[in-house]
């Protein structure tokens, strides 16, 4: 029986691990496309940033979001491996969708919204923490507004004390933005990364299988990082070319600015144990930034696909996972 319920997890962590190059080719993309965007820092030197703040994360700034995907939404005890593969199936699909019209989505929303689908096919659906789901996905609005008000006020403020400025300060920006792109991985790698480390853990427990997963295992966030660099590399451009660029052509006080509240908006909420997502972060405060700056310059058009394809996001991974984790519960 043992035997049967390690290959059980094993069988999971491919699926885990494939999860997590999709979160490259999303997420990946749009961290990547914010990073080069105002191209000052090289592309090359973005990938080493991206990676070394991915595997760094987690040993900083804690792991918090662990705990709240993997007991708090809907305890372990209540979970079977049906629900697991639903939730990471679905979760998935609707990301490849999403890079098949060149649109970053939120793996946050889609993660919780197809864990809640999950649970609510099995015959826990009851003993889902209805409060836990309204603070998770209350928490996704609130930073998104919170990015874009920001975003719009920070501008202005930054456009009068910077009135009679010389050439030199977009070099200051330029620099900035270096240390300011490491932050918004860091905070990338505390929030939205953990949701891999999560379903490893889920799923060990639920298989019994006989390892402790550590969610700072140095060899598990190595491998973890490596699958996310891989992902971006070689599935993340059409993401990136929307985030970096699509939304408007940034300049390095804008990018330095987007990559600042972004990053410390992420890094709060990591702290008390909400996951957000990062790529809506980001892109709000772009857009808050261009709103504050110059409207014109916002391309409207490519922000409102943005914006429906995330309203679609929550009710899409709820039915999709309902429907992958209910045929699951018939078949075995």
């Amino acid at each position: 029986m043992l035997y049967t319920m390690n290959t059980s997890f094993l069988v999971f962590i491919v699926f885990a691990l494939f999860f997590q190059l999709i979160m490259g080719a999303n997420d990946g993309g749009t961290l990547l496309g914010s990073i080069i965007s105002s191209n000052f820092i090289h592309p090359l030197f973005a990938t080493i940033i991206l990676f070394g703040s991915m595997f760094f994360a987690p040993f900083i700034f804690g792991t918090a979001v662990v705990k709240t995907l993997g007991t708090k939404i809907l305890p372990l005890q209540y979970m079977n491996i049906q629900l697991l593969y639903g939730t990471v199936v679905a979760t998935i699909i609707w990301v490849i969708i999403a890079q098949k019209i060149k649109y970053p989505v939120s793996i946050s929303y889609t993660f919780v919204g197809a864990l809640v689908g999950s649970g609510m096919a099995t015959n826990f659906a009851r003993k889902i923490n209805v409060i836990e789901v309204y603070k998770v996905f209350g928490g996704l609005i609130v930073s998104i507004l919170i990015s874009f008000v920001l975003g719009f006020l920070l501008v202005k403020l930054i456009n009068f004390l910077l009135q009679r400025a010389t050439p030199k300060a977009s070099i200051a920006f330029r620099i900035l933005q270096i240390f300011t792109s490491v932050l918004l991985v860091l905070g990338y790698g505390s929030n939205d990364a953990e949701k891999t480390l999560s379903l490893i853990y889920m799923a060990a427990y639920i298989t019994n299988t006989k390892i402790s997963p550590n969610a700072k295992d140095p060899r598990i966030i190595f491998m973890l990082a490596l699958l996310f660099i891989i992902g971006t590399l070689f599935f993340g451009g059409n993401v990136a070319v929307t985030s970096g660029f699509r939304i408007m052509r940034s300049k390095p006080k804008q990018t330095f600015l987007a990559q600042l509240i972004a990053s410390s908006t992420v890094l709060y909420f990591a702290h008390i144990g909400m996951p957000i997502s990062s790529t809506e972060t980001l892109n709000m405060g772009l857009v808050g930034i261009g709103s504050g700056e110059n409207p014109y310059t916002v391309k409207w058009g490519v922000v409102r696909n943005l914006i429906l394809t995330w309203i679609v996001t929550i009710p899409s991974s709820i039915a999709l996972s309902f429907a992958i984790t209910f045929i699951l519960e018939k078949i075995t």
